[in-house]
This record gives structure tokens, C-alpha cells and sequence, in this order.
């Protein structure tokens, strides 16, 4: 990831009409995990969590969201992270992934026994990880 920050404009920090609606939409609780109102399942839907798949792997699975510049991802990131702890108790770990073409921005509360990331974010070869934790 450092390499990728190193080439970074500081005029991308800019967010999209698309992301500040995803912002401005909110959250929903469900089952003691916090979704994005914008990412959540619709109550119709035939999308449940899985039996195996622990809350913090279904919260980064519902609440990514794709951006097209690392830019605006680590700024949507900020955003998302301050919206989170001004919303709920506990803390939360916002995730952005980028491979040099685009972005991804997930979250996922933090539980004890469960990690969605490695430990060393070295070791992810394909992709630039930085995280933004409540702390």
C-alpha cells in the first residue's frame, strides 16, 4: 500500500454523489451486525447468513463497496469511519483494499475470536491494504 500512497494526488479526496448517498443513507442493525442501509438485504430477499460465516465475515461481505480511485476510497473510508462511531458503541475496523486499478471499501465491528484480515497486511501480494480503525 505504501507504494500506491506515494503516487497520490491529494485532489482526489473528493466523494462522489454515489458514495455520499451511500453515507447519508445510514445503517441498519440486524442481528447484532451493522450493515450499510444501502448494502443491506432487502427482507425479501433469499440472502441469509450462512451457518458458518461468523457476524465480522458478514458484515465485510454485505458492506463493501467498490470505488474507482484510492483517493476517494481512503476518503470514504474517514467518512464511513467517523459516521460509524458517532452511530454505534464499539469499535470498528474499515478496510480499503486497492490492486492499482480499483478500490474496495468494507467494515466490520470488532468481535473477540473473529478477524476478517491477516495479521501482517504485508503479506496480501495482490493488493494494498490500509486500515482505519476507531482507535
Amino acid at each position: 500500500m505504501r507504494g500506491f500512497l506515494s503516487g497520490l494526488h491529494t485532489h482526489e479526496a473528493l466523494l462522489s454523489p454515489e458514495l455520499s448517498s451511500v453515507l447519508s443513507a445510514g445503517f441498519v442493525e440486524d442481528e447484532g451486525c451493522v450493515q450499510l442501509a444501502s448494502q443491506a438485504p432487502d427482507t425479501d430477499s433469499a440472502f441469509t447468513r450462512a451457518a458458518t460465516q461468523d457476524e465480522t465475515g458478514y458484515e465485510c461481505f454485505i458492506n463493501h463497496v467498490h470505488v474507482e480511485s484510492l483517493g476517494e476510497a481512503l476518503e470514504f473510508g474517514r467518512r464511513l469511519n467517523k459516521a460509524l462511531a458517532a452511530t454505534f458503541a464499539g469499535e470498528f475496523l474499515v478496510i480499503v483494499s486497492f490492486d492499482g486499478r480499483k478500490a474496495t471499501v468494507r467494515f466490520h465491528r470488532l468481535r473477540a475470536g473473529q478477524t476478517w484480515l491477516n495479521e501482517n497486511l504485508e503479506e496480501y501480494r495482490e493488493e494494498g491494504i490500509a486500515v482505519i480503525d476507531s482507535n
